[in-house]
């Protein structure tokens, strides 16, 4: 027997829970593990030219899972002493990424990216503008709902392109965790970031307790999983591409093409990690038996020749056997259904409250 009863604003209640997973991904395979760089069977080229994909297999495989997209853009106003390739497109992608992830001014002008991060509490922006980034965008599938706070690390290769590992530097957002927490930022119009400091530098950061008020090395975006590399100082690598030619890091940003440019920087990559996040909504259901309800059924199976079949004894009262318990809208339809783990005996002397979980 089916038997409807309403359920009230005090018989349900909500949760949010965070789940996290660590994500490690291996220099070795963003290059040199499936083939001869800078041409991997991993690392997916466009005719476009714009970017590049980087998966953990060839991608031409159905194992293949795609990791992160990596590009890289030039502000319309840096100039060089070399001459130009594809500075038109370089200068619409860092616009692209600028006025999604930093926003416009007050007269509607994009703000480039800054040391500073975006806009200050003296709604001014900060001059230090920075003119070459590169730009990682990681797969959703890989950051889930968002990089966890702190978790964030990529040690890139100081030295020169033929042996870029020498020496090696990681920078991290780890000074989040700090005994202040809120040392990320949430004025960006895709949510909340971090500057990226050395390790030691985040250490500092992290035992007096404060954050940084700017960074030349570069932003972490937790809930869009953009990475944002400041290479106007050359730490990453720009100056010296896949030809392994030193030139000025403006003018290697000016001159070299946009896969030259990332796959420079990709070859220096000895290491990325971070905890992803899943969000967890609940809503828990009490569903509430009183001793007077559910002791009955209407199910013709119930009864044989007038007498209850679960009864033994026909003097006894009478007794279901609860199995499973359905939710349903205001307008009668089921939109869930949950299955005890064995039947539940139920009569006049016992009452019960079942809770059932729905997550989304």
């Amino acid at each position: 027997m089916t038997i409807y009863k309403n359920l009230g604003s005090d018989d349900s209640s909500t949760t949010r829970t965070n789940l996290h997973e660590q994500i490690p991904i291996t220099g070795t395979i963003i290059s040199g593990t499936y083939g001869t760089f800078p041409s991997e069977s991993n690392i997916k080229y466009f005719s476009s030219g714009d970017h590049i994909d980087v998966y953990d297999y060839p991608y031409a495989s159905s194992s293949a899972n795609f990791i992160f997209s990596m590009t890289a853009g030039q502000s319309a106003d840096t100039t060089g002493t070399a001459a130009t390739t594809q500075l038109a497109l370089k200068n619409n992608i860092y616009r692209l990424f600028a006025q999604q992830y930093v926003g416009y001014d007050v007269d509607q002008n994009v703000v480039p990216f800054n040391v500073s991060g975006v806009l200050n509490p003296a709604n001014t922006w900060d001059p230090d503008k920075v003119s070459n980034c590169v730009f990682i965008d990681f797969s959703r599938v890989l950051m889930k709902d968002e990089i966890q706070k702190g978790t964030f690390e990529i040690t890139i290769g100081q030295d020169v392109y033929a042996t870029p590992f020498l020496v090696t530097e990681t920078f991290t957002d780890s000074y989040v965790v700090a005994t202040n927490p809120a040392t990320y930022r949430s004025n960006s119009p895709m949510g909340d970031y971090a500057f990226l400091a050395t390790t030691a530098d985040a250490a500092t950061y992290a035992s007096a307790g404060t954050a940084p008020t700017e960074t030349n090395y570069g932003l972490v975006f937790y809930q869009a999983g953009l990475v944002v590399l400041f290479n106007d100082s050359n730490v990453f690598g720009i100056n010296e591409l896949v030809s392994g030619v030193s030139t000025g890091p403006q003018d290697a940003a000016v001159s070299s093409s946009i896969n030259d440019i990332v796959n420079g920087v990709r070859n220096r990559i000895q290491n990325v990690q971070f905890n992803n996040t899943t969000e967890l909504n609940s809503t828990f259901y009490y569903c509430r038996l009183t001793h007077r309800e559910f002791n009955y059924s209407s199910n013709p199976s119930y009864v044989s020749g007038g007498q209850i079949v679960v009864k033994n004894v026909p003097q006894d009262p009478p007794v279901t056997y609860i199995t499973s318990v359905g939710l349903y809208s205001a307008d009668n339809e089921l939109l869930a259904v949950g299955k005890l783990s064995e039947p539940l005996r139920k009569d006049k002397l016992n009452e019960f409250t079942l809770r059932m979980r729905l997550d989304y």
